[in-house]
């Protein structure tokens, strides 16, 4: 493994040469606006990613317009005949933020003491910003890891396909139709890599072997014939004696989607012929095993999180089958009525519920649609409607694949364990990428300490942009000799 790190050995010292100003440039790029959501700063969020691209040599670097955001898509050719092709997956869009809840600027790029933000004090400090640890922070330690190879090699041992896009954090709705258009270009690459910083407190490094599907879906009840105002409009509360109320409606439909230990309950959902294999069994096997006998790993989680206990206080190896296997439903947030600073007396007469609903392979976000609507309708929700939903497929990649081979052996170059998980409760359109035929594999690894993603005080620690350059380096020789 150390050949890994001495044969490139004017790669790594310019790398610790300027880690300074690596991370320094990383900063500078956090301190950027770009949410997809509401779509602030994604036009300069999107420019700015373009020129790290182009700043790295990525010649034909360029926008690539959607029916969303555009895209970031570029290509860097190696010079070794017969090179391999991968993907380098990412998103410069960031998720939305409730300042409030922040102990620092989500936008700031502070570096705070770790204390303040409740880890644990031997840390020292970390950097807090949206977009540290998903996705700014590892995507662009990963572009400077690539320019350093340029500047002291002169190549890349792999030809490199970027694919940068800026709605990630809303479930990738314009991807499918970009990577379609780009088919001939993307269909020769032999692998997709998602560059993160997931290395742990207790000095091991996770990776992914799958990603779950997502379904997000938005449910709406308006009033109209079947009950409330006709026009939707709101009135006295006190008319709610002898009126349907959309509100009240729309909660008791959210309440027969999940049952009093919080599981999805759709009609239907546990006749589908969910694709578990024995190779994800194992792996859960040995993961459960792992947690049991050390406790530390989960007390570093929780306190990671900031939460006092996972759900009602069962021990964490009671619940990673369910993380991992389970179709797992969130509802992100309910709006409608009166939310001012007193109190209201109003009928409601239009309500919403968001919800994201995550899901293993032997389904997809059609089928689940399908089945939510005649769950509503058997019980008499027919006006309960699905005025929003999209989403994309499960994704696996066998664990004896090169690219995860790879990422082992990266790892292991830099005195890092591996700890293998078969499928995660996050999203991410991997399997978008694995459409494009014969299976393609994708791999989410990478050195470096951080954690919150869609949460306050995301953060990352002082050396996590400079372990991912070191490992991106290495990640990339492996897979071009695997």
């Amino acid at each position: 493994m150390a050949d890994l790190m001495a044969e490139h050995r004017t790669v790594h010292e310019l790398i610790d040469r300027e880690e300074s100003a690596s991370f320094s440039e990383v900063r500078r790029y956090l301190r950027l606006p770009g949410f997809s959501d509401t779509g602030e700063g994604i036009e300069k969020s999107a420019l700015a990613t373009l020129d790290y691209l182009r700043g790295i040599g990525v010649a034909d670097a360029r926008l690539v317009e959607t029916e969303g955001n555009p895209v970031v898509f570029g290509t860097l050719r190696s010079k070794r005949p017969g090179a391999k092709t991968l993907i380098v997956y990412g998103l410069y869009d960031l998720t939305p933020v409730v300042a409030e809840e922040w102990s620092a600027d989500p936008l700031g790029a502070s570096i705070v003491d770790a204390a303040s933000i409740g880890l644990d004090p031997a840390i020292g400090q970390v950097l807090v910003s949206r977009g540290a640890h998903n996705h700014r922070g590892p995507g662009l330690a990963t572009l400077l890891a690539v320019e350093a190879m340029l500047r002291t090699e002169g190549d890349v041992p792999c030809n490199l396909i970027f694919v940068i896009e800026g709605e990630e954090e809303i479930g990738s709705p314009s991807l499918p139709g970009f990577i379609e258009a780009h088919r001939d270009e993307l269909a020769g690459a032999q692998g997709a890599w998602l560059p993160c910083m997931y290395e742990g407190a207790d000095g091991t490094m996770t990776t992914m072997r799958g990603f779950k599907g997502s379904f997000w879906v938005e449910l709406r009840c308006t009033g109209g014939e079947w009950g409330g105002t006709r026009d939707g409009r709101h009135l006295w509360a006190g008319h709610s004696a002898w009126l349907d109320a959309p509100m009240m409606t729309l909660v008791r439909a959210l309440s027969s989607l999940i049952d009093d230990d919080d599981r999805l309950v759709i009609d239907g959902l546990d006749t589908l012929p969910l694709d578990i294999t024995e190779e994800d069994r194992r792996d859960a096997d040995e993961l459960r095993a792992k947690i049991k006998a050390n406790p530390a790993i989960e007390a570093a989680m929780r306190k990671g999180l900031n939460v006092a206990r996972l759900r009602r206080g069962a021990p964490l190896e009671d619940l990673v089958e369910r993380f991992m296997f389970g179709v797992n439903a969130n509802i992100q947030g309910i709006v409608g009525g009166y939310t001012g600073p007193t109190f209201y007396t109003m009928l409601p007469g239009d309500a919403a519920a968001r919800l994201d609903i995550r899901f293993p392979r032997g389904t997809d976000h059609e089928e689940l649609t399908g089945l939510l609507r005649r769950h509503l309708d058997r019980r008499d929700f027919g006006d309960v409607q699905i005025t929003k939903s999209y989403g994309y497929p499960a994704a696996r990649t066998s664990m004896d694949d090169p690219l995860m081979t790879a990422g082992r052996r990266a790892a292991a170059a830099h005195g890092v364990g591996v700890e293998t998980w078969p499928m995660y409760n996050g999203c991410c359109p991997a399997s978008l990428f694995q459409s494009l035929g014969s299976g393609m594999p994708f791999s989410f690894a990478g050195l470096g300490q951080g954690e919150r993603p869609h949460a306050p005080d995301e953060y990352i620690h002082l050396d996590a942009v400079n372990r991912l350059m070191h490992f991106t380096v290495s990640h990339l020789h492996a897979w071009a000799r695997a």
